[in-house]
This record gives C-alpha cells, sequence and structure tokens, in this order.
C-alpha cells in the first residue's frame, strides 16, 4: 500500500445518539483483564456486548465501515476481525505502532498478521490532546465526535495517540481481514454472503 496516502477520513459517520450509547454502554460494563498491562480495565471487547440493542448497533456500524473500506481501497470483500470500546483517560498515549507486525522487527512473529484494514471512530470530544497521528502522512487528527478514520493496517501507515492532557477519550476500533477463518463478529445479526463478505439480515431502527 502506497505510504503517501492519507487515511480515508468521514465526518459525522456516526450519530451524537450513537456515540453517546456506546459510552454509556462502556462505562457500566465490566472490563475484563487484559494480557498487557497498557489496556487492563480499559477495553470492552464488542464480542462481549450483552446488550441486543448495543450489539445492533455495532453490526450495523460493522456494516458500514466494512462497505466504505471496500469502496475506498477497492476491495471485492473483507471480513470484520475484533473490534472494541477503548477508554483513554489524561496522561494515557499510545506510541507509534503497526497492526499487523512489529514496527522494529517486522520479521519477529506477531499475533495479528492477517489485519488488512483498520479503522476508529471518536466517539466524543471535549478533551485535550489525544490525537490519532500518522507520521509516515504528516497528518493527524484531533479528536472530533463521530468521525471515522480507515487506513490500511500495514508497513505504510504507522500511526499512534498523543497524550491526552486533560479529559476523557472513548473511541470505537476495528480491524478488518481477508481472511474468512479469522472473522470475529458479535454474529446477532450477520449472515456471511457466498464468496465473501457479510450484510446485515434485519433493518436496525
Amino acid at each position: 500500500m502506497d505510504s503517501s496516502s492519507n487515511p480515508v477520513e468521514i465526518v459525522d459517520f456516526l450519530s451524537d445518539e450513537d456515540c453517546e450509547s456506546l459510552i454509556s454502554y462502556y462505562k457500566k460494563s465490566p472490563k475484563p483483564k487484559r494480557k498487557y498491562d497498557f489496556w487492563k480495565e480499559r477495553v470492552v471487547p464488542c464480542t462481549l456486548v450483552t446488550s441486543i440493542k448495543i450489539r445492533r448497533l455495532v453490526e450495523e456500524i460493522q456494516y458500514r465501515i466494512i462497505g466504505n473500506t471496500c469502496r475506498s481501497y477497492d476491495e471485492e470483500y473483507l471480513y470484520p476481525d475484533f473490534s472494541n470500546l477503548v477508554y483513554w483517560g489524561s496522561g494515557m498515549e499510545l506510541k507509534p505502532h503497526i497492526d499487523n507486525m512489529h514496527i522494529n522487527d517486522p520479521l519477529r512473529k506477531h499475533d495479528t498478521p492477517h489485519r488488512d484494514y483498520s479503522a476508529v471512530i471518536c466517539l466524543n470530544d471535549g478533551y485535550e490532546g489525544g490525537h490519532t497521528i500518522f507520521p509516515e502522512q504528516d497528518v493527524e487528527y484531533s479528536g472530533k465526535k463521530g468521525r471515522l478514520i480507515i487506513f490500511p493496517s500495514g508497513g505504510s501507515h504507522p500511526h499512534g495517540v498523543t497524550e491526552v492532557t486533560s479529559g476523557e477519550r472513548y473511541t470505537f476500533s476495528m480491524w478488518m481481514t481477508k481472511k474468512k477463518e479469522k472473522m470475529n463478529c458479535i454474529t446477532y445479526g450477520l449472515l456471511v454472503q457466498p464468496g465473501g463478505g457479510f450484510r446485515l439480515k434485519y433493518q436496525t431502527p
């Protein structure tokens, strides 16, 4: 993938109401302990969502993100890999990294080499810092509620998050793959299409 191409940005991808619904669900949900201390008690995997309303919302979001990614990058199909809700408090940051390989040691085994595209939605504003940065493209995105950013997961697009200096930041993150066997969706209303991809089996209200 060409490192000169900026991430795809879609402003107002998610409504204020939907953003607030996801944040509200995050706040009242248990936070599973993670393997890495950096993410400890900060993440709610969407596969663990118990609310039918939120599950339907997440599935609709996954569907729309994959549609936009396929159109933007001329892909015939993609599968949802993993998605989660994440909290970023004051003092938290994430150094530039790559989602499917180790940035400083590409030959070392990585947990998610199958990831092809990544996406992040900013669920709120009203905080300082916490910009999503892309050093190779020399671009950064400040907090804007409801905005979606899509980009290739590989070495062309290292990315990170600058330190949150005040307030609280909430995001919805998602990864996509071309490998059907790595599909990891919450499967409440998703039907796999023959030949690849998926569609919703109902209309969300």
